[in-house]
């Protein structure tokens, strides 16, 4: 059995790969979404077509950047929180848990 730091590192877990269930809230955003790009992609012409794939490629880009800093933020406060946890652990001792 591998661990799970052998497995991301293998790429087999991704925290973007995310399944979403059919009738989430999720599902309902992705469902509006597409429709919303279909109905804008019938009214434009071929210069604004170009025009907007480029600004999805920019939010899509923007989107994968904020992604990856929340992630990296969240497993670095995470780790902060836990290594309070150790370093007080003398404390919550010698008190009884309470200040």
């Amino acid at each position: 059995m591998t661990s799970i730091l052998e497995e991301f590192a293998y790429g087999n877990l991704s925290p973007e790969a995310q399944p979403f269930h059919r009738n989430s809230e999720y599902s309902e955003a992705m469902r509006l979404l597409t429709r919303n790009e279909e109905y804008l992609l019938e009214r434009l012409n071929e210069e604004e077509k170009i025009l907007f794939e480029k600004y999805i490629d920019a939010q899509d880009e923007l989107n994968r950047l904020t992604a990856v800093g929340n992630l990296i933020y969240g497993y670095k406060l995470g780790v902060t929180m836990t290594a309070e946890v150790f370093v007080g652990m003398d404390d919550l001792f010698q008190h009884g848990g309470n200040r």
